[in-house]
């Protein structure tokens, strides 16, 4: 039988809600940076982010592509294994510095928040206000 996405996080919604402990988010870090930017500095801010939302970042989820400003998510190596991670379910949520880490233009901004409801998956930005981004499913007030 095969289970689609929702199915499975149904399933696991009913298993932390027998056992009283909730599951906390699993995200990935990403950003892409200048060669001027120090990816440890950076990493660590995402990861105090993430923390402070009580999301599990993992130490193998880091992913930093270094380049032009102007290159498309699909011509950056790091962003190719970050959508495959949250495609496949890995893990729940994508920490960035901001929306513009990721896209580039307002059309593939929309693109890239329709796939990400499509697969029903979150993002959290450093630089932008809580309500900008998109919040874990279960958030209250939490936006799709």
């Amino acid at each position: 039988m095969n289970r689609t996405p929702a199915s499975i996080q149904r399933r696991r919604n009913l298993a932390n809600a027998a056992s009283g402990f909730p599951e906390r988010s699993r995200v990935v870090l990403y950003a892409h940076i200048t060669d001027t930017t120090d990816p440890a500095l950076l990493l660590a801010e995402l990861r105090a982010f993430a923390e402070a939302r009580d999301w599990d970042c993992s130490e193998e989820h880091h992913y930093f592509d270094i380049g032009l400003a102007g290159s498309t998510r699909r011509e950056r190596p790091g962003w190719f294994e970050v959508s495959r991670l949250l495609r496949e379910g890995e893990v729940d949520g994508v920490v960035a510095p901001s929306e513009s880490h990721i896209v580039n233009s307002p059309s593939e901004q929309g693109e890239f928040r329709a796939w990400l409801a499509t697969i029903q998956r979150f993002t959290g930005y450093l630089h932008e206000s809580e309500h900008e981004a998109a919040a874990p499913p279960g958030d209250a007030g939490a936006e799709r």
